[in-house]
């Protein structure tokens, strides 16, 4: 596959950025409430995917969301695992439906380990965005994970990153 648009870092593979209109999409959601250096992302998405196969929920638009909020204090950082739904579904004591904001973007990709996400944003927010006009929007930001973490080298992951603006 070949990949588009030039990459802004010299230390990780991110690449410039897209303007792009998300819609609002549906969502099956688990979320974990702490530090994200201490949550268990993996625990998260092995009670969604079974919720899907239950209610017969697969479908070839499905995507693999994780939703950070706007800024706020380390302890209170929240995370949202979710998988995009196009139908209803019952909500369970730990699976929640959840409507995800759509909006304005800009979508960089990213590839290579979630362990270097810090990064990643650093060289988003303190290096490419820094000098930009850009007025970001309060929405949360969300990662797209394309591909499987469980069967992909670290270092071949792909990761949307999509920053809200105006």
């Amino acid at each position: 596959m070949l990949l588009k648009g030039k990459r802004i870092s010299s230390e990780i593979n991110l690449r410039e950025p897209k303007l792009i209109e998300r819609t609002n999409r549906k969502a099956a959601v688990v979320s974990a409430m702490g530090d994200y250096s201490k949550i268990d992302y993996s625990s998260l998405w092995s009670k969604l995917w079974p919720f899907i196969k239950e209610n017969k929920l697969f479908n070839m638009r499905m995507e693999f969301l994780g939703i950070y909020p706007t800024s706020t204090p380390r302890e209170e950082c929240l995370f949202d695992a979710c998988i995009t739904i196009t139908r209803d579904a019952p909500e369970t004591d730990e699976v929640k439906i959840k409507e995800i904001e759509g909006g304005r973007y800009l979508k960089f990709l990213y590839i290579g380990s979630y362990n270097d996400f810090n990064k990643v944003y650093d060289i988003i927010y303190n290096e490419y965005l820094k000098d930009k006009s850009y007025k970001f929007r309060n929405a949360p930001w969300l990662e797209k994970y394309l591909n499987n973490p469980s069967n992909t080298p670290e270092h071949k992951l792909k990761t949307e990153v999509y920053i809200p603006i105006e």
